[in-house]
C-alpha cells in the first residue's frame, strides 16, 4: 500500500538523508492522514510538527509516499526518491527534496 506518510524527524536525521539518500527506520515517528482530504493533510502535517519539536526541539517534517503497512503506517528505511517534500519551521515552510542542503544550512545541521 502506497499512502502519503508524514515524518517528524531529527535535523540530525535530516542531514543523513542527504549523505546517504535514506533516512533510517529509527529516525522518525510517523503519522498518517486519516484521509487524501487537504485539511486531513494538513492536520497530520502539524501533528508531526508538533511531535518533533516535543521530542526533538525543532519542526521538521519529511512528507512521503514510500509503501506502508496496512494501517497507512511507514516503517524502515525511507528513500530519499520516496520524499514528496520537506516541511520545517513553526510556518511548516514547503521545500522541494531538490532544496535539501538549503534547508540543512538554514536549521544548521
Amino acid at each position: 500500500m502506497t499512502r502519503r506518510a508524514y515524518l517528524a524527524v531529527r535535523a540530525a536525521d535530516l542531514r543523513s538523508l542527504a549523505d546517504t539518500g535514506e533516512l533510517p527506520g529509527d529516525a522518525y515517528a510517523c503519522v498518517v492522514a486519516a484521509s487524501d482530504d487537504e485539511q486531513d493533510e494538513y492536520d497530520a502535517m502539524a501533528v508531526a510538527g508538533e511531535i518533533a519539536e516535543e521530542r526533538w526541539g525543532s519542526v521538521v517534517v519529511v512528507v512521503t509516499q514510500a509503501a506502508a503497512g496496512p494501517d497507512g503506517e511507514v516503517t524502515g528505511p525511507v528513500a530519499l526518491r520516496d520524499v514528496a517534500a520537506i516541511h520545517v519551521g513553526d510556518e511548516l515552510a514547503w521545500y522541494a527534496t531538490q532544496e535539501l542542503d538549503a534547508v540543512l544550512e538554514q536549521i544548521g545541521a
